[in-house]
């Protein structure tokens, strides 16, 4: 059976915290190793003090694993969400401050070469070449699975192509990538939990709890129990059980610690889950979705949502938006606009309209339209905000140089 330790940490203190994880370790069988080089990956899709506030692992965590695991050659990377340089997150989230501080080496896993494994999916060196991988992941909401735990955090580790490529398939791609570089050791961040909300912007609720093991899927179904769901209705985790990638149910998990399965179930039950369809979403009267039932909420509907979550949260209203009609997939003829300045904007490159009549017509094209790409573009196509001013130039400095990075490493790989 697989070992699931669930720790109570009612102060999220890095004290605490150190002394749940080295009674998880030792409850899983485990032993804290010496002189090895150790990577750790928090989590970090983005981060920024008023729309992503919340979206990253605090650095208390990564300092009571500095602590805890003091005697070995620790080594801190991460990646964000597509289009959102990781080294500008890292940055808005302490973790360059943090690791100065402690001599560590810090690596933003966008620009970090690497080599494809059998399943075609590019990890970074640094990885693969650590002795162990600790795996950080943060429990939230997501427009694009209903919730990420584990199993959403450990895309991260891949290149920033092969995770944008994924999103048509999400479900699928999220479980061919569990057997790539699986973590050694996941210890789950459910002390503050995001809901109302998804990956990067949602409320904050208490729930003051760690979950530690060592199967990305035995992880994920303690997740989905405390995050309201049940676990065999999520259609990822049916697929990873169905391939024989983990425990097929509850009863298999042999759980220890602080809180029993009843407990995480009640816990559950404190959760809200946002509606991830977009068309449902409460938009200003001049504004509509239509989406066609053939496009995967997944896909370029959960972008949307994410985007929507993040402006709500930054405060940023969509009651004065131009009237505009947001198309996803194909879905026919489009009503008849009610004034001569509204537009249609069309999502993806399977959007299909009948759109006479809008007097503007703007395609972000794409099998996937990124959550940085609808945050830079949408306000700004609607009339209500220029992202790009609200972010300011440190944002667009980060995204210069990540593009040119990335030019001149695969120059050096084509040479």
């Amino acid at each position: 059976m697989e070992r699931i330790f669930i720790a109570h940490v009612p102060a999220a203190s890095a004290e605490t915290l150190r002394n749940a994880i080295q009674r998880g370790i030792e409850a899983l069988g485990l032993t804290v190793p010496r002189h090895r080089r150790i990577f750790v990956q928090p989590h970090c899709p983005w981060a920024h003090p008023r729309f992503a506030p919340h979206a990253f692992t605090p650095p208390s965590l990564l300092e009571s694993l500095r602590v805890l695991f003091f005697d070995n050659s620790l080594e801190l990377g991460t990646s964000s969400l597509p289009g959102f340089p990781s080294r500008y997150a890292m940055k808005r989230a302490g973790y360059f401050r943090w690791a100065r501080s402690h001599g560590l080496a810090l690596w933003p896993l966008d620009e970090a070469l690497g080599r494809r494994s059998a399943e075609g999916l590019q990890v970074p060196d640094v990885v693969r070449q650590a002795d162990m991988l600790i795996a950080l992941p943060r429990l939230t909401g997501s427009g694009f699975l209903g919730f990420a735990g584990a199993a959403r955090h450990h895309m991260f580790l891949f290149s920033p192509s092969d995770h944008l490529q994924a999103y048509p398939r999400l479900p699928e791609a999220l479980v061919d990538g569990l057997t790539v570089r699986p973590p050694d050791l996941i210890l789950l961040d459910a002390t503050q939990v995001l809901h109302r909300g998804g990956e990067l912007a949602g409320e904050p609720v208490p729930l003051s709890i760690l979950v530690l093991g060592t199967n990305l899927l035995a992880v994920d179904l303690i997740a989905a129990v405390l995050y309201g769901f049940e676990p065999q209705e999520v259609p990822w985790i049916r697929l990873a059980i169905q391939r024989g990638l983990g425990p097929t149910s509850l009863t298999e998990l042999q759980i220890t610690g602080d809180l029993s399965l009843e407990d995480l179930c009640q816990l559950g039950a404190k959760i809200v889950h946002a509606d991830p369809l977009p068309e449902r979403y409460p938009w200003p009267p001049q504004v509509r979705v239509y989406r066609s039932e053939d496009e995967p909420s997944w896909n370029i509907p959960g972008s949307l949502m994410e985007a929507l979550w993040v402006l709500e949260r930054g405060g940023i209203s969509l009651a004065k938006a131009r009237e505009a009609a947001i198309v996803i997939g194909s879905v026919g003829a489009l009503p008849r606009p009610r004034t001569d300045t509204a537009a249609a904007i069309l999502l993806g490159d399977s959007a299909r309209a009948d759109y006479r009549g809008y007097s503007r017509i703007v395609r972000l094209p794409g099998h996937h339209v990124t959550v940085a790409r609808l945050l830079m573009d949408l306000p700004y196509i609607l009339q209500v905000a220029s992202m790009r001013s609200e972010l300011g130039w440190g944002f667009l400095w980060e995204s210069i140089r990540y593009a040119l990075r990335r030019h001149v490493r695969l120059g050096r790989l084509q040479a």
